[in-house]
């Protein structure tokens, strides 16, 4: 009997639930809604959306009365309702945006946003690979130059948001320089080769090169600490074939196989030429130590023969010490050079929700701020006559767009959103129409030389720090393996560096590594390198 009428019941509540209209959910779905893909035509209507804008913490901006503003929308009849965020709530706030199902049009620039989480699992952020070739007809040429889209996909595959970069169009970042003074007084060519640099720091070391009768005050070959990705020991592996950054210890070798230094065809050669130079006192012996501040002070007083650093010009240095040193293309050992090569990559400029109803008129406003004098105008101030203030650039005679006038205590602010704007301007684009500062150019110069000469690495391994996608599992083991992998790789290279190789601490070596679990870590990255091959 009780099972009777418990059954009937359950079939007396079925029956009411099928006929009663359901409360809504309390709890906020995992979720979004999905979004139709199918673009809705442009409307000819005022657009007003909502957008979510990233704001620097040190500066007081308008954006919802800036002049660059109200002047676009007279161009695209879009007006944009900003919610400024300062950069020291936008973590905090965007994920509660994010949490409370409540959400804008769009997201501008800035700080971080989860894109993998929000856009890929939860498809709130809306894919925009439908829609960029016919709504953003600046922006989507320039995705093609110099690999600035690399970093946009997600690990789908699908591009989430706009780009944002301002690139300086360099390739690496450790650039080797020889003190040609020294050179010219020992009457000795720039040496091309492992063996010719070796000579040339021997007589750097012996033949009194500076000229003032002591040949105790000179030193050969410098650097500032081991790690230092421009002036650190790692640096100079590069001249045996062995691309080492201290960012992790994975490299992508010409097969697109993920690789680790150590085992590296050139790697122990490396080791034994610097013990070398280290017993011979052609090396600094602080150099596995001493901070930049250190090295500056030896490279300004005239002592160093050889080195690696960024550039020569607005440094450091001296005028007059910059003067005595050319860059150089780092001489060859015989397993050849592989100068790391960095990838000049897009961060996140802006994104689309799904609650944007007007994604083509969205786009489009986007867009037309990447329109180049636009764009140069949303960052450096007014061009044109008739501003707000005075034109702070112009057209030079070769076409180029020039800064004419900086307006005094960050007063841009005031008139264009400088940063906290949108901006996309690879290197072969940007160096097209904009006249670059004397340092720049020297950076340009030298990465076209390098590139030229053939001594970068073919696959740059800013893939694997940056653009390649681990789940959270992955990504956590491999955190906790390269944490151990890097104390090791200090500690063994500066004892090798400093006491010699032997073959059995060759072979302790080799052992350690595997024991810490080196060929998992490589397998990691490679795992993630392949889906990232896959999706792109």
């Amino acid at each position: 009997m009780r099972k009777t009428i418990v059954v009937l019941l359950l079939v007396t509540m079925v029956l009411m639930t099928a006929c009663t209209i359901p409360a809504a959910p309390t709890a906020q779905p995992t979720t979004a809604p999905a979004v139709d893909s199918t673009p809705a035509a442009p409307s000819n209507e005022k657009v007003t959306l909502k957008a979510f804008q990233w704001a620097l913490g040190n500066q007081q901006t308008d954006f919802n009365n800036l002049w660059f503003y109200q002047e676009l929308e007279k161009k695209t009849n879009v007006h944009v309702e900003f919610e400024p965020v300062k950069e020291d709530d936008w973590d905090t706030k965007i994920n509660l945006m994010f949490a409370s199902n409540q959400y804008p049009d769009l997201i501008i620039r800035g700080g971080t946003v989860d894109i993998e989480e929000y856009g890929v699992t939860q498809k709130i952020i809306i894919p925009l690979d439908d829609y960029l070739e016919q709504y953003m007809p600046n922006y989507y040429p320039r995705l093609s130059m110099n690999s600035s889209n690399a970093a946009i996909p997600a690990s789908d595959g699908k591009t989430y948001f706009i780009g944002n970069l301002t690139a300086q169009n360099v390739n690496h970042d450790g650039n080797h320089y020889i003190n040609k003074t020294w050179l010219d007084n020992l009457g000795l060519e720039i040496p091309k080769t492992i063996d010719e640099l070796t000579n040339v720091l021997k007589a750097f070391r012996d033949g009194d090169p500076n000229g003032n009768g002591d040949k105790t005050d000179e030193i050969p070959f410098t650097a500032a600490d081991l790690i230092h990705q421009t002036q650190g020991i790692y640096t100079h592996f590069a001249n045996f074939g062995v691309p080492l950054v201290r960012w992790q210890y994975v490299c992508i070798d010409d097969n697109q196989k993920v690789v680790f230094p150590g085992d590296l065809e050139g790697f122990r050669p490396a080791l034994e030429w610097l013990n070398m130079c280290y017993k011979e006192k052609l090396l600094d012996p602080e150099s596995i130590t001493q901070d930049s501040n250190v090295w500056g002070t030896k490279m300004n007083a005239g002592q160093v023969g050889y080195t690696t650093y960024l550039r020569l010009i607005n440094t450091a240095l001296s005028k007059e010490t910059a003067a005595n040193y050319v860059s150089i293309i780092p001489p060859a050992s015989e397993y050849g050079v592989k100068v790391p090569r960095i990838l000049e990559t897009a961060q996140f400029g802006a994104a689309l929700t799904v609650a944007n109803k007007h994604i083509p008129e969205t786009l489009k406003w986007l867009d037309a701020q990447f329109e180049t004098e636009t764009m140069m105008s949303a960052v450096n101030g007014p061009i044109a006559d008739g501003g707000p203030i005075d034109p702070c650039m112009k057209l030079n005679t070769e076409g180029k767009y020039e800064v004419v006038y900086i307006p005094e205590n960050n007063g841009l602010y005031q008139y264009v959103p400088v940063t906290q704007g949108q901006f996309f301007a690879p290197g072969d684009y940007y160096f097209d129409i904009y006249q670059m500062p004397p340092h720049r150019v020297e950076r340009y110069n030298s990465s076209k030389a390098y590139e030229a000469a053939g001594v970068l690495e073919k696959y740059s391994a800013d893939y694997l720090r940056n653009l390649v996608k681990m789940n959270n599992e992955d990504s956590l083991e491999k955190t906790r393996l390269y944490n151990e992998l890097d104390k090791f790789m200090q500690e063994s290279i500066t004892n090798f560096i400093t006491s010699g190789v032997t073959d059995s601490s060759w072979k302790t070596f080799q052992d350690t590594a595997k024991a810490i679990g080196v060929e998992k870590y490589i397998a990691l990255y490679q795992k993630a390198y392949n889906n990232y091959l896959a999706n792109n």
